[in-house]
């Protein structure tokens, strides 16, 4: 039996989400529809995590077990003219038996955009903003969330984990002349977690929060004391790194 391991793009904007729903337009089902179909079994794609509905990847990868004997780029070339224009395998290659897309990760990258013009263009992946926020804040806010904290004030009341904690390796504000760019890594993330600091941080940069409390609210653990959602349209998933 063989494991096939991919890297995937999408566009997030009409899909439900990463995970097989019935009746719904996702990733996840698109992938096991086309590879059924073209490996002539049933086949069970394993993502390495979840992404929302409107929410992108750059680089989500997943893998497969099949048993059939065909060359590789019959799973990117093959699959790639199957599959519409919002989905496509960037890479296709040969895993170890026993490798798992979800739980051998060892850290993932994402990344949100956000404009303050309006553009067709961007307004696809960015969260567009019309209001001033400090760059300077929201510095001083990134910088607060590294390490190891307790996420549960930023995770989504639908979370369906056994504890919270997660341990940011980077995070960061990155600011150009048309876009802003927040860039984290982590070893794992909670359901709504990016959006939900996004979405803070800048409540507290344009001052509808104090920004002197994300310490107190990462402490209390309570959701309700943390800001708004950022909408997905602004996240990507970069990569995975195993």
């Amino acid at each position: 039996m063989r494991n096939i391991k991919l890297t995937i793009e999408y566009d997030g904007t009409d899909f439900a989400g990463w995970q097989f729903q019935p009746g719904q337009r996702t990733v996840q089902g698109l992938l096991e529809e086309n590879l059924s179909s073209m490996l002539e079994e049933k086949i069970s794609v394993l993502g390495s995590g979840r992404t929302d509905a409107g929410v992108h990847a750059a680089g989500q990868v997943a893998n497969f077990k099949t048993s059939r004997d065909i060359p590789l780029k019959a799973f990117d070339e093959g699959l790639n003219s199957l599959l519409p224009r919002d989905v496509a395998i960037i890479k296709a290659e040969e895993a170890a038996e026993k490798f798992h897309a979800r739980f051998d990760a060892k850290s993932r990258r994402y990344r949100y955009q956000i404009i303050f013009h309006r553009s067709p263009l961007r307004e696809r992946y960015a969260w567009r903003i019309t209001y001033k926020a400090e760059p300077a804040v929201l510095q001083t806010l990134a910088g607060q969330i590294l390490g190891q904290h307790d996420f549960t004030a930023f995770a989504s009341a639908q979370a369906e984990v056994n504890n919270f904690i997660c341990q940011v390796e980077q995070a960061e504000w990155r600011f150009g002349h048309e876009i802003w760019t927040f860039e984290i890594k982590a070893n794992r993330f909670l359901h709504n977690m990016v959006r939900i600091l996004v979405g803070t941080m800048i409540d507290m940069a344009r001052g509808q929060m104090d920004n002197k409390d994300l310490q107190k609210i990462l402490e209390a653990k309570d959701r309700t004391l943390a800001g708004k959602t950022a909408p997905a349209c602004g996240l990507c998933l970069m990569e995975v790194l195993y």
